[in-house]
This record gives C-alpha cells, structure tokens and sequence, in this order.
C-alpha cells in the first residue's frame, strides 16, 4: 500500500512539475508567436515588413522615391496593396511599365491605381486582376495596357518573376479552364508561428542596422525634381527628373540601340490561338462582371516601328497582333484606344518618347480622352479605333492640314 501511494505521489509531483513549466513556458511561447506574425521578416503571413511598409505608404497618399530598388518585388508588393486596400479602386490599370504613365490626370478619374508592373507578361495581366477578384474589391472599371507580347508564347515572352500559380487559379476558378497548379498549403504557413529558426530569423531582422543601401521612402522636397524614380501614390510612374529631360538626340540613340533586339518580339512568329481563347474568356468575364473594359496601346518610337517595318517578315508575330486585338475587341464591343504604330497616332513624333518603347504621357494624353469619356463613347457605340496601317508619308500630310482623309484624324 505505501508503494502504491509513493508511486501515486511521484507522479503528482512530475506532472505538478510539468504543469509549472508549461506555464511557465507560455508566455515565452507567445513571445515566439507574437515575433513570428508580426515581424514575419519572410512575409510568411503578412508579407514581407518592408513591402508592407511601402504598401501603405502608398495606400496612404504618399508618392515613393527609390521604388526601382523594388523591381524584383513589384508582384509581391502589388499583392500586399490590394490586401490592404480597403475599397476597390476605380478604375485599375493593367500592364507593363508601358502603360505605367497613365495616371488620374489623364483618365480624368480621383481613385485609379495602376497596377502595371515591370516586365509584365500574360501571367501577370490575369493573375492581377485574379488578386482583385479573389480579394473581393471588383472595380467597375478596368483599363488594360496591351502589350504585343502577350499573345506569345515563346520563352523570350515570358517573366521569370509572374506568379504562374496565381494564374492557373484564375484560369481554373473562373474562367473554367482546367489548369495545373499547387495550391498553397496552410499547415505549413502556420508551423512557422511557433518556429524557433523563424523566431531568430525575425529577431535579427529587427537588430539589423538600417543603414547602408538606401531604401524606398517616401518623396521630400518637389516631386518632379528627385534624382530618381518615384511611384506616385496612385500607382502610375514618374522618371526621374534626369532621365525625363534627357536631350533629343541621347532618346533617339537608345531608341536605336533598341531596334537590334525588339523587347520580347524577336521569336514571336503569330498570336497563340489558345491564348487569343483565353483572352476573349477573360474580358467576357470581365463583362460578367459588368466591368467596363477599356483597351489602350501605347506606340513605339518611330526609330523602332520602322526598323521592325523593315523586317516585316522577321516580326509578324508584332504586327498580326494589333488586328487580331481588334477583332476579339469588336466581338465584344469593346474600344481599343491607341495603336502601336506611331503613325497612326496624329502629331506623334520622337520627342513623344522616353526611349524606344516607352511613351510620354502627354501623348497618350492626347489619344485617350479619359474615363469618363472613354465611357460615353461605350454607351454611344462611338468607334475610336484609328487606322493602324497608317505609313509616315500618310501621317505627314494628316498632320500637316494636307490630308483630305479626316478619318485618320
């Protein structure tokens, strides 16, 4: 019997034991959960800390200098706004760092953000647009800067920074095309609340000097006078002060530069057919939606277009593109503003241009009448389609009052 109570007495004892240093051990496993969440230096659970920052000094009202350091990060950044965002923004702009001028100013609207991103290619304009719609933040309004690219699907036309998981869910949950992806997992996302390495990890990142490589911040000083580039607060993009008044002859230069390797084009044979069915999947959807749709194409430098004129043959991947776009967009009775012939665009010449591939936003200014606009001619079934076939002998005259053809006006 007085073994059977010393046994029993022991265990008390041990489990007391156990029992204290559990509690004992709770509060330092709160610490460790609290670090993990809310440091989350690897952006396990909110992203990383500092995109997190730059994300809300954007949502904020704050224009952002130093944004270029973030290229490689722009996806994960452009996530972390719309999670924050507490409205859907009207209208959402969709493309490459081509369409990255359009701002509130040109499409004559208060609450536009441009989620254009750097490079962008097919998987980047539908996984962006997924993040909004899975979000819960449709807007009313989407305006799509479409690149020449994205109907190929050669390696060259393609981001190694797309998210392509982000892209196989939209196309599998919305558009209804089975498509292979790996869903995320959440039991291993959560594991790392209470990890011990993760808890070091976020530890030194709170200890780590800040000083050395500048960071993004936001904008001191005239906005339009910083030594580099700054994302304004609604998404849109602003070179920086040097690179904006670069002489005449230095753009023209690059322009040339640029007319050896034509950006993404130089495999690109003819527009993919499953992804011109893709495409008209997803603007149908959009209209499902009832979202507005507006489709905007930026011109290339003169320099560049006639260059690729030149070896029409070598690229007609490029120029099939534009008249395959119309036509989807003529089906679905949606306005294509703009072309990627400079020539078709009147009063366009060199100076309309940063470089080769990237225009000046007075001239889209000048092409594209706004949102609100753009709207009216949707409900009138205004047709503002210009003639993309325009050559420069025709442009000259348009321009210069001698033409007798104002439909290229």
């Amino acid at each position: 019997m007085k073994l059977i109570l010393k046994t029993t007495a022991n265990r008390f004892v041990s489990a007391f034991r156990l029992l204290i240093g559990a509690i004992a051990f709770l509060p330092i496993l709160f610490y460790v959960i609290w670090v993990n969440y809310t440091v989350d230096c690897s952006g396990t659970f909110q992203g990383d800390q500092y995109l997190r920052e730059v994300a809300s000094m954007l949502l904020s009202g704050q224009d952002v200098v130093g944004y270029e350091q973030l290229n490689e990060r722009q996806r994960d950044v452009m996530e972390l706004i719309v999670s924050q965002m507490e409205t859907a923004p009207d209208p959402i702009v969709l493309g490459s760092s081509r369409i990255m001028q359009m701002n509130t100013d040109i499409a004559q609207v208060d609450s536009l953000f441009n989620c254009a991103l750097t490079g962008a290619d097919w998987y980047d304009m539908l996984g962006t647009f997924y993040l909004f719609d899975k979000m819960d933040k449709l807007p009313k309004n989407v305006i799509i800067g479409f690149d020449p690219w994205l109907f190929d699907t050669s390696p060259d036309s393609t981001d190694a920074r797309s998210n392509k998981r982000l892209y196989a869910e939209f196309l599998s949950t919305r558009l209804g095309i089975p498509t292979q992806y790996e869903a995320q997992n959440p039991n291993e996302k959560w594991q790392a609340l209470y990890s011990l390495s993760y808890f070091q990890g976020n530890i030194s990142y709170m200890l780590q000097s800040k000083d050395g490589v500048k960071k993004p911040q936001p904008v001191e000083g005239d906005v339009y006078d910083q030594t580099t580039e700054v994302k304004r607060s609604d998404g849109s993009l602003l070179y920086s002060y040097e690179f904006r008044n670069r002489s005449q002859s230095d753009v023209d230069n690059d322009a040339l530069g640029q007319t050896s390797n034509f950006f993404r084009m130089e495999e690109y044979t003819a527009p993919d057919t499953e992804r011109l069915e893709i495409f008209e999947k997803f603007l149908s959807y959009l209209q499902s939606k009832q979202i507005n749709v507006i489709l905007v194409l930026t011109p290339y430098h003169p320099l560049v277009y006639d260059n690729a004129l030149e070896k029409a043959d070598h690229y007609s991947g490029f120029f099939a593109t534009e008249p395959a776009l119309h036509r989807i967009a003529e089906k679905l009775d949606i306005p294509v503003y703009g072309s990627y012939n400079p020539y078709a665009i009147p009063n366009t010449s060199n100076a309309d241009f940063y470089d080769g591939i990237h225009v000046r936003g007075e001239c889209i200014a000048r092409y594209f009448p706004g949102v609100p606009k753009a709207l009216e001619n949707i409900a009138n079934h205004v047709d503002v389609t210009l003639d993309y076939e325009t050559t420069a002998e025709q442009a000259e005259l348009r321009d210069s009052g001698l033409a007798e053809d104002s439909d290229l006006v």
